[in-house]
């Protein structure tokens, strides 16, 4: 055939891309294990195994925050604070707390009263007789608390567990070992009825512990080895700070239960992602929750921040899932708003209660999707040129 040849693709390095890296992570920076990414890599990977308020109960499709333990400290956020010393002491490695309701929360307000909160944490200690004893420790010492005020409650199907209430009030505290996890719940209900919090405590267990037999413990020394970016994925990911450090919001890859935690409305993100296989986080989320109550379901209320600039790398499965995803997303995109030059692209600027604006772009590059968002139109039209630019370098 006679004819003459054309790039199949543009010359991505005549995009105006700002001054953002368009270059792989891997080609400018040399990952080195550490105890602190070591633990981050472990949070990241236990996350896709901990279970959202949609694995529970169909009424709890709401995300109200998620809690990295990275270290005993980091426990007061979701137990009592004289729990870390129990943590400390059985030498809990890493964990991961998320928490659920039936009611859409607000950023920084408080969830109503009268809504169904569960706040469900899973930290992984050296061994099973290690869990077993913080697991009793910490029931121990969360009912000390008021020992006057506690009665303990059996559940029926998991006699194992180590659970109280106040009479009188509508909440439920619980926590059970299982092999080297832990996995401790608190339950809030809208009316003080025994009955109901101990179904609801049950359908935690049933729907968190099967996952947790398909996930391996790690020994402190395994965590310490986990590499950063075994798919080669994170290296595609807008990366505006060329660091390669990884954190449970800010670097890091899960696939979709995983990344169903820093989500509102996770029945509707369930749906939307549905043929999408791994995402990735670049300077995203907040991984500690907006708490205003410290160790209870309700401290989990306000959602999980998003930070003001940040990007998120989404693989579907294949570049149809990809160009159907691309096509719904973003609800009212502006042709005039679009990254000059840059194919398969759109922005949009979303509704905020607060004087700061927030423009998100999205682009696709074969079976990837890019989001990238900023306070400024011409920033987050850059980030989103460097995201595609990305992309086409990363092959």
């Amino acid at each position: 055939m006679t004819g003459t040849s054309l790039p199949g693709e543009i010359d991505v390095r005549t995009l105006d891309v700002g001054p953002y890296p368009t270059e792989p992570l891997d080609s400018y920076y040399d990952f080195q294990h550490s105890v602190r990414s070591g633990t981050a890599l472990a949070i990241s990977r236990l996350a896709n195994h901990v279970v959202t308020g949609n694995d529970i109960d169909a009424e709890l499709r709401y995300g109200t925050g998620v809690q990295k333990l990275a270290v005993p400290e980091d426990v007061k956020n979701i137990l009592a604070e004289q729990s870390v010393p129990v943590a400390a002491r059985n030498k809990m490695l890493f964990g991961f707390a998320s928490g659920s309701s039936d009611f859409r929360p607000e950023p920084h307000v408080e969830v109503p009263p009268g809504s169904t909160l569960t706040t469900v944490a899973v930290m992984q200690f050296p061994d099973s007789g290690s869990a077993e004893r913080a697991a009793a420790e910490f029931e121990e010492t969360d009912f000390s608390v008021s020992p006057d005020l506690n009665e303990r409650v059996q559940i029926a199907k998991y006699p194992l567990a180590h659970s109280h209430w106040r009479p009188g009030t509508p909440t439920m505290g619980s926590v059970i070992a299982h092999g080297s996890y832990v996995v401790s719940t608190f339950i809030s209900t809208s009316q003080p009825i025994l009955t109901d919090l101990t179904d609801l405590v049950e359908k935690v267990y049933t729907a968190q512990l099967p996952m947790l037999d398909t996930l391996a413990p790690l020994s402190a020394e395994q965590a310490l080895r986990l590499d950063l970016d075994p798919e080669g994925i994170i290296r595609r990911v807008l990366n505006p700070d060329k660091l390669g450090v990884p954190d449970p919001g800010g670097l890091a890859a899960y696939d979709l239960r995983g990344f169903l935690h820093f989500q509102t409305d996770r029945i509707a993100a369930k749906i939307l992602y549905a043929d999408s296989e791994r995402f990735v986080f670049s300077g995203a989320y907040s991984p500690t929750t907006n708490s205003y109550t410290k160790g209870v379901a309700q401290s989990f209320g306000k959602g999980t921040t998003r930070f003001l600039q940040g990007a998120i790398l989404i693989r579907a499965r294949d570049i149809g899932p990809a160009k159907a995803l691309w096509s719904a997303i973003l609800d009212a995109p502006d042709a005039k708003w679009t990254p000059p030059d840059v194919p398969d692209s759109k922005c949009a600027e979303l509704p905020t209660n607060t004087y700061v604006k927030d423009w998100v772009c999205a682009v696709r590059y074969r079976s990837y999707i890019g989001y990238v968002w900023s306070t400024q139109l011409q920033d987050a039209q850059q980030r989103a040129a460097a995201q595609y630019a990305l992309l086409a370098n990363s092959q």
